[in-house]
C-alpha cells in the first residue's frame, strides 16, 4: 500500500458524517502514472467537501480536487469537487442529498474549457435539474482549467454567482 502512495500528495476525503471514506493520492509529477490512486480502491466517491460553510444557497461544482483547492484558496468557499465528470452521473440523488439538506438550491458547473468539459456540463445539467436544482453552466475560454484561474478570475466568478 505505501508504495502506491509514494511521491503523491494524499487527501483524506470525508462523507457527510465526517467519516473518512477514501484517500485520494495525486502523483507529484505531472507525467506520473497513474496520476490518481484511490485507497481503498472501488469506493463510491462522494462530492468533496460534503460540508459547505453556512449561509450559501449555491455551490460551484468543479471536476478535480486541485480545481477545488485553487478556487477555495482564492476565496470561493462554496466550491465542491466531483472527482471527474462521470462520477456524478451515477447515484446523482444520494450524492446531492447532503447539499439539499444544507440549503443549496443553485449549482454552477465550472468544468475545463475544452470539448470534454463542455460535453460533461451538458450531460450533467439535466441530471442535476431533475433533482430540483437550478443549474447554470459557466463556460471557460478554450484551454482554460479552473485549477489555473488567478485571483482576479476567481473574484469575478464569485461576484457572478452571488448575483
Amino acid at each position: 500500500m505505501l508504495e502506491k502512495l509514494q511521491d503523491r500528495i494524499v487527501f483524506p476525503v470525508q462523507d457527510i458524517r465526517k467519516k473518512t471514506v477514501v484517500y485520494v493520492a495525486r502523483h507529484t509529477l505531472s507525467q506520473g502514472n497513474p496520476r490518481y490512486v484511490n485507497y481503498p480502491s472501488g469506493v463510491k466517491m462522494p462530492l468533496f467537501p460534503a460540508h459547505l460553510p453556512s449561509g450559501y444557497s449555491s455551490m460551484v461544482l468543479v471536476e478535480g480536487i486541485f480545481d477545488m483547492l485553487n478556487l477555495y484558496d482564492k476565496g470561493c468557499e462554496n466550491v465542491v469537487c466531483a472527482f471527474g465528470t462521470n462520477t456524478l452521473q451515477n447515484d446523482t440523488k444520494s450524492k446531492l442529498l447532503p447539499f439539499k439538506a444544507q440549503g443549496i438550491t443553485h449549482i454552477y458547473l465550472l468544468f475545463d474549457g475544452d470539448d470534454a468539459g463542455r460535453k460533461a456540463s451538458q450531460v450533467l445539467k439535466p441530471l442535476l435539474e431533475a433533482e430540483g436544482f437550478v443549474v447554470e453552466v459557466v463556460n471557460l475560454p478554450d484551454g482554460v482549467d479552473p485549477g489555473e484561474l488567478d485571483a482576479e478570475d476567481v473574484r469575478g466568478i464569485a461576484e457572478y454567482i452571488t448575483k
